[in-house]
């Protein structure tokens, strides 16, 4: 399923050679058929939006948004456990996860980052792959909503996420997420404050269920089990 490889792609950092394949992108999405052609609409926006700017624009832009906005952050768990020491436990057994489907990560971004959860998803078969994608949705949703209110191209790929899944976003826990961040820029000094909020705190309410970030299904089940610090192995439920 390249398209959630496509898709993990468009949110990567910019480059010229990204968009030198971005009509190939194009092609692969139209012919999968797997996002609704509205969504599909709003992702040629992004594609086209893109290729319209100056590169070192759209990188400050990317910068802007995914590494200076700490409600953005492409980290999936940052939202699920924020600083607290489930998370790396967490990245431990996602890890793990990639490496039993043959995947090795070659990048320095974390397992958690969204292009490489997706880029797992692409090689499941669609219902494996939607199934896990419910597990995240309520993260995903959130982030696009942000992305929203800042009037980003961007929320167009986490819009075809959300109609990929097969489970809706729970709207109750949407709004108490946007309550929390509504993805506003920050000034230097309350991006300051926020990083300094989200350390100083362990098992947080964004740690929760009903946080408005659960954590997802069987997969995310699965990465939060305890690890065992001699054998590295999962322990038992």
């Amino acid at each position: 399923m390249r398209t959630l490889k496509v898709l993990g792609f468009l949110l990567t950092y910019p480059s010229a050679q990204q968009i030198e394949v971005l009509s190939e992108c194009r092609e692969i999405l139209r012919n999968e058929k797997w996002i609704p052609d509205a969504a599909l609409r709003k992702l040629n926006r992004l594609m086209e939006w893109m290729e319209g700017q100056d590169i070192l624009d759209l990188q400050e832009e990317y910068v802007a948004l995914f590494d200076r906005t700490p409600s953005l952050s492409l980290h999936l768990f940052e939202h699920v456990h924020g600083d607290s020491r489930d998370r790396g436990p967490a990245l431990v057994n996602l890890t793990n996860i990639y490496k039993d489907a043959g995947l090795v990560i070659t990048t320095d971004e974390m397992p958690d980052y969204l292009p490489l959860f997706l880029e797992y998803l692409s090689i499941l078969s669609p219902e494996e792959a939607r199934e896990n994608l419910d597990g995240a949705i309520n993260v995903i949703a959130a982030i696009g909503e942000r992305l929203k209110n800042r009037e980003s191209h961007y929320a167009g790929v986490f819009e075809a996420l959300s109609e990929a899944a097969h489970r809706k976003p729970d709207p109750k826990a949407i709004e108490e997420a946007l309550k929390k961040n509504s993805g506003k820029a920050h000034s230097f000094e309350e991006l300051d404050e926020e990083w300094k909020e989200q350390f100083a705190f362990e098992n947080t309410p964004q740690t929760t269920q009903g946080s408005g970030c659960p954590s997802a299904r069987e997969m995310v089940e699965r990465m939060n089990r305890p690890i065992d610090p001699k054998s590295k192995k999962e322990l038992p439920k």
